[in-house]
């Protein structure tokens, strides 16, 4: 990427930023926006924001620029809908050429013509003993767009991640496992199993589409149910086939009014603690937190953490 003169002067001499990190995602509909700052050395989460997809380079560049963020250190996640992701063989070759071998399996399985930026993350254990690889593939025109709006709107971009690993900086590390069930309004659900904050498995849940506007009643009649069933299969193959110690808790992070009754009903199906999730981070009072602050919170924290790889 080549930064002109200008640009690059105009970067250099900046003054600092008073926050310590604005953390966005690309959402399914919208842009969401969480920023930080510190003060005795402890994080406090000031402000939270949504931005429509519509010239959203725009939009976001004059929030920026409304609320003083200029400067600040940026990272960006991408919801699960932008992007594939696929458990491949690894390739027998060296790090150094492991991401162009993964490029041509890329390329087998999802034929196009279109660009894409393939990267990839090892897991931290595998069902079998082929070492195994994540590789995620997202198409080069969304990169650049989502580079070139950040740097145009003053924000210094530090990482572009993915959900699945992005909300590991914001589960509290902990030496026993957990699930955390996540959905935007009309998204699809995931399922993460994530330990010692590191995501051991993942699942994408198709079906549950419209979970959110659901009343008590309808969760009642058997939807819940079958999503029980499917949480028990993961906990099963997280166990017999990685080799794990049982789940121990559930979080659930719903765009859903009802969540206190799908903990109640998913907790007499999978028999372990589900709760809807809190973060521990110092906040202002008016935030609270929801699908659409989840993950740009959890990639205001990328910063401070490193994320699981």
């Amino acid at each position: 990427m080549n930064i002109g003169w200008r640009q690059y002067i105009k970067t250099k001499f900046r003054k600092a930023s008073k926050f310590h990190s604005v953390g966005i995602e690309f959402g399914v509909h919208n842009l969401h926006i969480s920023s930080l700052q510190k003060s005795n050395g402890q994080l406090i989460w000031v402000k939270q924001h949504s931005l429509s997809k519509e010239n959203w380079q725009h939009q976001l560049k004059h929030y920026v620029e409304q609320n003083k963020l200029q400067s600040t250190k940026c990272n960006v996640v991408l919801s699960i809908s932008k992007y594939q992701i696929m458990h491949l063989d690894r390739p027998a070759v060296d790090d150094s050429e492991l991401v162009q071998a993964l490029q041509w399996s890329v390329k087998e399985n999802l034929p196009g013509d279109e660009d894409l930026v393939v990267d990839y993350f090892d897991p931290p254990t595998s069902s079998s003993g082929i070492k195994q690889v994540n590789v995620v593939a997202v198409t080069k025109s969304e990169i650049c767009s989502i580079r070139d709006g950040i740097l145009e709107a003053a924000l210094v971009l530090e990482k572009i991640c993915i959900e699945e690993l992005s909300i590991c900086n914001l589960i509290p590390f902990s030496e026993d496992a957990a699930i955390v069930l996540k959905q935007e309004q009309g998204g699809q659900l995931s399922l993460n199993i994530i330990k010692q904050s590191k995501l051991f498995f993942s699942r994408r849940l198709n079906g549950y589409e419209n979970l959110g506007s659901l009343s008590a009643e309808e969760l009642s009649m058997g939807i819940v149910d079958n999503l029980g069933l499917e949480v028990q299969r993961s906990m099963d193959y997280f166990e017999s086939q990685l080799r794990q110690a049982p789940v121990k808790k559930l979080y659930l992070v719903l765009d859903s009014t009802h969540q206190d009754v799908i903990a109640d009903l998913i907790k007499d199906l999978v028999y372990v603690s589900v709760v809807p999730f809190e973060p521990e981070i110092q906040k202002e009072q008016d935030l609270s937190l929801n699908p659409k602050s989840f993950t740009s919170l959890a990639a205001a924290l990328a910063s401070d953490k490193v994320l699981a790889e």
